[in-house]
């Protein structure tokens, strides 16, 4: 694997201080605490999260071997559960224990159910999967290494307006991310001429029945006024999506109108796999944008390393969130090396600079105010059949770089923000 500059120059700074007092220290262990959602309702995700952060702390460790250096990298881990409860005491144990950085995979209300605890007892909070826009908050102590739902809602409005639907039908998640990301996606598509109606709001864990009802007789009215070339369904989902999907694919109301969906549900093999969902997806078209790797990031050595190590332990290909969470260890291993002896209003400083500054297999990781990292990436994703097996497989992409400037592409075209054709 090709060596980390800033790692190395960190390390060797290190090593030449530990000679010039003596040298030879026995092993320095540097803890770094995880929270993943190992269960419940995203645990698609974490379970290609976990393996890529064993791998990363492998792949840590053996370069700070290679290089003669004491430090060693130990993760202490918590299933946080996709739950906010289990995910605070998760995150209390691992405080208890001496954790003063936490790298969390989790959904954003795990996230905001841990932040006054991470903010009054000093613990930092790395989020690579919590995306949330109402979490964006300057000074607080969670980076997120991930861009915020502002412009996932501007990606799916983007793709509204291109495919010259008027009004949509959401269904949504009710939590803080699923009500934060349709509020960004109604701001952006609105500001288009669109209209998102009022839709479905699900508590977690319901079984679907009755939301399914009511969403199909919101449709069948929506289609009255409309038409029904000019609506969709914008499903604000996670893994349970797919009990949904089972559900509407029996509906001709809902079988009648275009789909949509968002990262949560998107490459789900739960949908892909099963014959009924791959086949409503296809018929209805639909389309979900899940959070990417610039294709130029891909071509390189260490991404494909990483990758491929996921892919031997997952039978899959990891997603981006997974992958994020790869670049966060190696940044923070980072940090920690330089800040063993700081206060957490130093190590914090530490981090923001070093992850601010850091470039991995990811591409760089800038952050904005709010400690958010500041460009996004999304492909375009959609269940497509080839020789009677189904995939998903990417249609196009959006991606919104750190200089402000968004780039559509989009059923085979490609097209700068400001230009794109008004069809609203």
């Amino acid at each position: 694997m090709k060596l980390n500059l800033l790692l190395a120059s960190t390390v060797s700074l290190l090593i030449l201080v530990g000679i010039a007092l003596g040298g030879g220290s026995p092993t320095q262990n540097i803890s770094i605490g995880v929270l993943v959602d190992l269960t419940g309702d995203w645990s698609s995700t974490g379970n290609e999260t976990a393996p890529a952060l064993e791998i990363a702390a492998q792949d840590v460790n053996s370069y700070l071997k290679k290089i003669g250096s004491s430090k060693h990298v130990v993760l202490t881990s918590e299933d946080s559960g996709t739950d906010p409860a289990k995910a605070m005491r998760g995150l209390q144990n691992l405080s208890q224990s001496g954790i003063r950085v936490v790298i969390a995979a989790t959904t954003s209300a795990e996230l905001k159910a841990m932040k006054d605890y991470a903010d009054d007892n000093g613990i930092i909070i790395i989020g690579t999967t919590s995306t949330a826009p109402s979490l964006a908050i300057p000074g607080d102590n969670i980076i997120r290494l991930v861009p915020d739902d502002t412009n996932q809602g501007s990606a799916m409005a983007q793709v509204f307006k291109m495919e010259n639907l008027s009004a949509i039908v959401p269904i949504t998640r009710g939590d803080i991310w699923g009500d934060d990301l349709l509020k960004a996606a109604t701001k952006s598509f609105e500001a288009k001429g669109g209209k998102i109606l009022e839709g479905v709001r699900y508590s977690p864990g319901t079984d679907f029945s009755n939301e399914a009802k009511v969403l199909s007789s919101i449709v069948k009215e929506a289609k009255s006024s409309y038409g029904s070339d000019k609506i969709g369904v914008y499903m604000i989902s996670i893994d349970e999506a797919a009990s949904l999907l089972a559900l509407a694919a029996r509906d001709p109301e809902l079988s009648s109108v275009e789909w949509f969906g968002c990262d949560g549900m998107a490459g789900l093999e739960s949908i892909s796999q099963n014959r009924t969902l791959a086949q409503f997806a296809v018929k209805t078209g639909l389309v979900c944008p899940i959070y990417g790797v610039l294709s130029s990031y891909k071509k390189s050595d260490d991404y494909k390393h990483m990758a491929g190590a996921v892919m031997q332990k997952t039978g899959s290909e990891p997603n981006a969130y997974a992958i994020t969470s790869y670049d966060a260890l190696w940044a923070v291993s980072e940090s920690m090396m330089l800040s063993e002896s700081l206060n957490s209003i130093e190590l914090k400083e530490i981090l923001i600079h070093t992850i601010d500054r850091y470039s991995g297999i990811t591409s760089r990781l800038k952050l904005n105010a709010a400690g958010d990292r500041k460009s996004a990436s999304y492909d375009l994703v959609a269940v497509k059949e080839e020789n009677g097996s189904y995939s998903w497989q990417c249609i196009g992409n959006f991606v919104r770089y750190a200089d402000g400037n968004d780039e559509l592409t989009w059923k085979g075209q490609r097209f700068m923000l400001g230009v794109l054709p008004d069809i609203t």
